[in-house]
């Protein structure tokens, strides 16, 4: 029997999920991207028991061991507790410890299982509670996990590693200046918190002039190892001709305890420094938080197929979806459905309008899919392909 298959789209506000079963039957799904499930108190039951009406359509059980979380009217926590029984019939929840006074018809309720919507939205069209393994699946999946990182300065900690006098490559960059007249620029601030300057140097053809020197390197490493920083990211001049002195820090950065390690010469290998710079900047500052995501989805779909789509319209494997191919994951995913749809429908060129909770994204298909290979996001260059997509708020 082939596997239940999931399409999901992770936004800013909602996460939506078609499913298909092993009988082809089509069902959708609607839950909010937090993981969390809102409902509203119907009527008090007893000293650790109450109802809410529109659980009757619950699978049986299926709220049992969710983090509780009653709401005061300013919308704050003002009791805590998990639910111990769930009854589908009558749409009652028990609690582990006694109902506080105060709480009475409409105050409204949390349910939190801890888990990422994407496994929420999974158990919900399968009616598997939180103590049930998921059955192997194939899951496709869209996010914005890595986009909302990125907008909203919340990566992890980098470092970024370059050539000896180019620390302030990244701060100069192409001293573009989209305001001409402005006196007063506002420059975004850098990803990156710390820089490392290696004593190295590669002339343009790549033929070593100055290698670096292992100790040195290493006791450098060794000092951001020590203080907060959790990536690096390296970028050498000249490393696009000559690989080798990238490599040699890579491996030492490993030896020195860092998992989460960016090489430009691997993910840009482009002859501009600044953006290839910035692009495995980016690619560090993202992949940690990327890594963490897929690993909890991972942790609930043993034996599970998972892809991801990059921000080019491709799937590609979980292990394989890195930072700089995160960034337009969800609103891609929309670019490809749109076009199919209107192809199917009879029309060659058509405009995508997607509008969510969090942004609008637009875009056109006229036959063939439009790239971008050096774009800016978040007031950050990035060279990687991307589907075209303007985005603006919602």
């Amino acid at each position: 029997m082939k596997p239940w298959e999931f399409w999901i789209d992770v936004g800013g506000t909602f996460t939506d999920c078609i499913a298909r079963s092993p009988d082809d039957r089509l069902i959708e799904c609607k839950v909010l991207s937090s993981g969390v499930t809102k409902r509203r108190v119907a009527e008090v039951l007893g000293p650790v028991r109450f109802c809410d009406t529109s659980s009757h359509r619950d699978p049986a059980g299926f709220w049992v061991g969710y983090e509780l979380r009653f709401l005061d009217p300013l919308g704050q926590p003002c009791f805590v507790s998990r639910v111990t029984a769930f009854d589908a019939g009558t749409g009652s929840f028990t609690t582990a410890a006694l109902l506080p006074e105060g709480i009475e018809p409409g105050t409204s309720v949390e349910l939190d299982s801890g888990e990422e919507s994407p496994i929420l939205a999974i158990r919900t069209v399968l009616g598997l509670r939180r103590d049930e393994q998921i059955p192997p699946v194939s899951v496709r999946l869209g996010t914005t996990r890595g986009t909302n990182a990125l907008l909203t300065r919340r990566g992890a900690n980098t470092a970024f590693v370059t050539t000896r006098g180019f620390a302030d490559i990244l701060l100069i960059a192409n001293q573009d200046r989209p305001r001409l007249f402005d006196l007063a620029i506002q420059k975004s601030e850098p990803l990156f918190e710390r820089v490392i300057e290696i004593d190295e140097r590669l002339d343009a053809d790549g033929h070593v002039l100055r290698a670096p020197d292992d100790k040195t390197v290493r006791s450098q490493l060794a000092e951001m190892r020590n203080g907060n920083i959790q990536s690096i990211a390296i970028c050498l001049l000249h490393s696009f001709a000559n690989s080798a002195h990238e490599q040699l820090v890579e491996q030492w950065a490993r030896e020195a305890g860092f998992a989460e390690i960016s090489v430009s010469s691997r993910l840009s290998p482009l002859i501009k420094i600044v953006s290839r710079g910035d692009t495995t900047v980016v690619d560090a500052y993202l992949n940690p938080v990327l890594r963490q995501y897929v690993e909890s989805l991972r942790r609930s779909l043993i034996g599970s197929q998972l892809r991801l789509m990059t921000s080019a319209g491709g799937l590609v494997d979980a292990d394989r979806f890195v930072g700089k191919d995160s960034i337009l994951s969800g609103p891609a995913g929309g670019v490809i459905g749109f076009s199919r749809v209107a192809e199917r429908a009879g029309f060659a060129r058509s405009i995508g309008f997607d509008m969510g909770g969090t942004s609008t994204d637009v875009s056109r298909f006229d036959g063939r899919y439009e790239l971008e290979f050096e774009t800016k996001k978040g007031g950050v260059r990035v060279v990687a392909p991307m589907l075209s997509i303007e985005t603006v708020a919602a």
